[in-house]
């Protein structure tokens, strides 16, 4: 009888386990930069080629391995960072299993070079998908240097999943950026083909090492969370995060670091949603940097294959913890600016809009309440409707079918908060979101313009330099075309820099600098776009975002009624480009039983 069950050659074996540390380049990057900092390295350099598919060197000026170690540190499992079963229990390295190194070594070509000091010369050690091919004398310079060639080489379904080159390249920037900002006394240097993408200085400010990253405008946009200790937990919390009404359209700005090392953690992005809970729009993203120092013993960091997520052993007590040193952070950074932006308590609901309603529709009133006292239409007793259905503020009250097919039965009476249109029926109020409506319509007429190369342009008086993250920078260069088909004209102008020399004319009253920053923000949070069609529909949808009328502008009755007729013109009048309802409704009959009326 035939076994059916197999052992695996080891060249298998070790390919399928290099799968789970070798995802793409970017992850040997970290790998090697993981065994740098634990080397006690001072400077790191990180030199690619073809997005790191075809080359990568990690060198450091570290403590180096004897010949010995060297040759051992391609066996699977071997690590000088743990000794014991204990040991498991308080990892303070960052690398500790020992698999990187061989993992790498089984699905590309590894050059090692090392220099341990007071030997007479160093050891270059050369392996081929996993077997070493020479082992010989190096120059004794002091640190490690790991080249990596081929990635994925005897893996060719895996390199046909990598993405492009723009892509791969952003993750590794992503990499070192994580690294640089966890470490700041480490000095990095990462280029590409020649070409420098970072350099940073060494610092012990933290919020240095942001600005180097990031630039100073980032920095000005930021808020500290003082340092606070938890006993209980072994914990203290320190770091920065946006200031109000300064978040992003993307996540990508969101570092959070437990004992130096980078993580991922839904516990605690949850918890400081919740701190900014009512203080943020839809789809806009708090920025954080955020620095946690624990007792080893209290999380675990072997849960994952990378290393990057953890288990917390008081995973409640630390969400809330967190969620209230950043609350306290925001209290005081309301006493130090006196600003009414600070005045939204976590508890706001539906109290609090509905007492916005009664007090914007009161005061309409004492203008125009003889006009509405004869339709019987008070707009006091919408506080009816958000008492008895308005459960959250994000309650979507639909238009009937009728009202749908035709809004031009009713006619623009004013606006509540300045920000959204009043249209008076005879059996209905209706409420329109002027924002998103006048997006609907800037959405549909740039596709149509784009469709036909008809977009206008506004050429700058002067031109508005632009100097970006690397990342950013790297996305922003390889997609300059498609900014140009949508009218933006703008240059490479050295290092991160760029010259905005022309932009479409509907931001021509905008800040285009911004603009651009929201269109790049939303190509990086959504990197797997890649057809001209999808990315040329993300740039269009922040533009006409960015281009609407906004929310606390006034407008006249003939400027309503304007754009209400270009809405009804539209192809989806009642939906924003996002997916957020355009109108609300309120029935006659609604507002006479909040009256108590027949």
């Amino acid at each position: 009888m035939n076994n059916r069950i197999i052992k695996l050659p080891d060249e298998l074996a070790n390919c399928i386990a290099a799968g789970e540390v070798v995802e793409r380049p970017a992850s040997v990057v970290r790998e090697l930069i993981d065994n740098s900092i634990d080397a006690g390295a001072a400077n790191i350099t990180i030199e690619i080629k073809d997005s790191g598919k075809r080359y990568i060197r990690v060198t450091d000026d570290g403590l180096g391995m004897t010949r010995d170690d060297a040759l051992l540190c391609f066996e699977r499992h071997a690590t000088s960072k743990i000794k014991t079963v204990e040991d498991l229990n308080a990892i303070t390295t960052l690398g500790f299993r020992g698999e990187a190194l061989p993992s790498i070594a089984a699905v590309s070509k590894v050059r090692l070079s090392t220099f341990y000091e007071g030997e007479s010369v160093g050891t270059e050690i050369e392996v081929n998908n996993g077997t070493v091919k020479s082992v010989k004398d190096a120059p004794p310079v002091k640190g490690t240097s790991v080249e990596v060639k081929d990635l994925f080489l005897n893996i060719p379904a895996r390199l046909k999943f990598l993405k492009s080159d723009t892509t791969e390249t952003s993750h590794i920037i992503e990499v070192v950026n994580q690294h640089a900002l966890s470490h700041p006394v480490i000095k990095f240097r990462m280029e590409r083909g020649g070409e420098r993408l970072i350099d940073t200085f060494s610092t012990n400010d933290r919020l240095n090492r942001i600005a180097s990253i990031f630039g100073n405008e980032m920095v000005n946009n930021l808020m500290p969370v003082e340092e606070k200790y938890s006993s209980s937990l072994k914990l203290s919390v320190r770091g920065y995060i946006s200031k109000i009404g300064l978040d992003t359209g993307n996540r990508g700005k969101q570092y959070v670091f437990v004992n130096s090392r980078y993580i991922r953690d839904r516990v605690i992005s949850h918890a400081v949603y919740e701190a900014y809970k009512t203080m943020l729009q839809r789809d806009r993203h708090p920025v954080y940097f955020l620095f946690l120092d624990i007792d080893p013993k209290m999380i675990d960091v072997n849960v994952h294959p990378t290393k990057i997520e953890v288990r917390f052993v008081q995973q409640g007590e630390i969400h809330d913890f967190v969620k209230d040193t950043i609350r306290d952070s925001m209290r005081r950074g309301q006493e130090s600016v006196g600003s009414d932006q600070w005045s939204v308590s976590s508890e706001t609901g539906v109290g609090y809009y509905k007492d916005r309603v009664r007090e914007a529709t009161e005061r309409y009133i004492s203008s125009h309440g003889t006009d509405l006292l004869n339709a019987e239409c008070r707009i006091q007793s919408a506080e009816y409707k958000i008492n008895s259905e308005l459960r959250t503020p994000n309650s979507e009250l639909r238009l009937s079918p009728e009202m749908e097919s035709d809004l031009s039965k009713f006619k623009p009476i004013g606006q509540i908060f300045n920000s959204f249109i009043i249209l008076q029926g005879v059996d209905n109020i209706i409420f329109i979101d002027q924002h998103t409506a006048h997006e609907r319509i800037l959405y549909e007429r740039l596709l149509s313009k784009m469709r036909d190369s008809r977009i206008e342009v506004q050429t700058m008086l002067l031109p508005v330099n632009i100097e970006l993250p690397s990342k950013e920078s790297l996305v922003l260069q390889s997609n300059l075309d498609n900014f140009k088909k949508l009218g933006f004209d703008i240059e490479s102008f050295g290092e991160n820099s760029f010259v905005i020399r022309s932009v479409p004319s509907i931001l021509s009253g905008d800040d285009c600098k911004q603009a651009v920053k929201d269109i790049i923000d939303k190509l990086v949070s959504e990197q797997k776009v890649t057809s001209f069609d999808e990315i040329i529909n993300k740039m269009i949808l922040v533009m006409a975002c960015r281009g609407a009328v906004k929310a606390g502008q006034i407008l006249s009755i003939e400027e309503m009624g304007s754009l209400l007729k270009e809405l009804m013109n539209t192809n989806r009048p009642f939906t924003c480009p996002h997916g957020r309802p355009i109108a609300l409704s309120i029935e006659k009959g609604q507002i006479l039983k909040g009256f108590l009326r027949r």
